[in-house]
């Protein structure tokens, strides 16, 4: 989904059905145990304690999966997943490569990716938008010199 403001873009991620069990399934299994800790014995506020702090942690994963867009203005790409922020200048953005590999600093969701390069990071980040097309084309539009490969 893209949403437009004036020069700004915002992209939302896309969610393949891996990652999709993988987030929910481990987040359910965490939650799982928090209501196990407050069925155990023990004194009711450390249970309660132990339980939050259980439900809390487990609650990360879904916090980055829902989270995590894109957003692009005339001047730079900005990365975001729960806490984690990432601020890449357009004019630094030197190659987006169409990708199924994991690889980078990952602000993606789905295999179904794009690994974008970057003057002064050797790695790159992956990013998934669901629009994956329609983020070149407005990437590419907003970057001088920008390669693009794979697909």
């Amino acid at each position: 989904m893209t949403i437009e403001n004036s020069d700004t873009e915002v992209f939302r991620s896309g969610h393949d059905i891996r990652s999709t069990v993988f987030v929910w399934g481990t987040a359910l299994l965490v939650w799982f145990f928090s209501y196990s800790i407050i069925a155990s014995s023990g004194p009711l506020g450390e249970r309660l304690l132990g339980a939050f702090i259980v439900f809390l942690i487990g609650s990360i994963a879904p916090g980055l999966w829902l989270t995590t867009s894109y957003r692009m203005t005339s001047g730079s790409l900005y990365l975001r997943s729960g806490v984690f922020h990432k601020e890449l200048k357009l004019r630094d953005i030197r190659e987006v490569t169409y990708t199924k590999e994991r690889g980078g600093f990952s602000f993606a969701f789905s295999r179904q990716a794009l690994h974008i390069e970057v003057d002064g990071s050797d790695r790159g980040y992956r990013v998934s938008p669901i629009d994956r097309h329609r983020f070149v084309e407005v990437l590419q539009r907003r970057c001088d010199n920008l390669a693009i490969s794979g697909e």
